[in-house]
């Protein structure tokens, strides 16, 4: 590759965390003046919001809640990448199994997952176990499902050819079979992030004893507006800076492989 071609993708990659940042910076802009017109109680400011969670910062009690909540989804998100993408792989090598299993993936990852959330805490009960593993369970079948699509999708005739070879199912998955499906794991890794923070939020305020969505629920019954705000603006944070990390891994993944394409 070429020093003006490695210059640009780097000048790409730097320039990609500028558009997210402007938007956000517009939507806070709008967001101020908006709730310096309305001038209600119940639609405070950024000042007023930040305060909040300043305040809410220093409660040793909602940072206990942060913590768990940080914990509790990177376990999930790992659990969502590991069981998704191997299952998925080793699936989509069949043509015969996956043809048989994606409609019935298909149709169960269109169920509202919320629906299911009384199993889990049936089975589970509340704590950790039950919230993990329903934000599990939210981001392993999208995973799951664009890891089989994406196995499918490798070259039939580099299969054959390993398979005349006489190729182990261990190297025909690490020579073959990995590099093919990388930029759909990548991709992969960035949506499901966002799909596992969700079922992990809607778990802690629905059963939840601790973590950032009982704190949402918490300050919802005693209607602290503010500190309600607060908190959504943090857990947008929280999202934001692993789905645009995330994203920057994407692109250099494709990037690296569109190149030796």
């Amino acid at each position: 590759m070429s020093t003006g071609a490695t210059s640009e993708i780097r000048h790409r990659r730097g320039f990609a965390w500028v558009p997210p940042l402007l938007f956000a910076a517009a939507m806070v802009v709008v967001w101020t003046v908006t709730a310096a017109l309305a001038d209600s109680a119940v639609y405070p400011g950024p000042g007023q919001a930040l305060d909040s969670l300043w305040s809410d910062i220093g409660n040793p009690r909602f940072m206990t809640s942060v913590s768990d909540s940080a914990r509790v989804l990177l376990l999930s998100y790992a659990a969502v990448i590991v069981v998704g993408s191997v299952a998925g792989m080793l699936l989509g090598l069949s043509a015969f199994w996956s043809g048989a299993a994606l409609p019935l993936v298909y149709a169960l990852n269109s169920v509202p997952k919320i629906v299911l959330y009384p199993i889990f805490l049936l089975f589970l009960g509340v704590g950790d176990l039950s919230r993990g593993a329903f934000a599990f369970a939210s981001g392993v079948l999208p995973m799951f499902i664009i890891m089989v699509e994406a196995t499918a999708g490798v070259s039939r005739l580099h299969l054959k050819m390993a398979a005349g070879l006489g190729m182990s199912r261990l190297s025909l998955l690490r020579r073959i079979v990995v590099p093919s499906v990388l930029p759909s794991l990548a991709t992969g890794m960035c949506l499901c992030f966002g799909l596992t923070l969700i079922g992990l939020v809607l778990a802690e305020m629905f059963a939840g004893s601790s973590g950032l969505g009982y704190e949402l629920l918490r300050n919802l019954s005693l209607a602290r507006v503010e500190n309600i705000i607060g908190q959504v603006v943090l857990i947008g944070v929280l999202a934001l800076v692993p789905t645009l990390a995330l994203q920057q891994l994407a692109t250099r993944v494709r990037n690296r492989y569109e190149v030796r394409a």
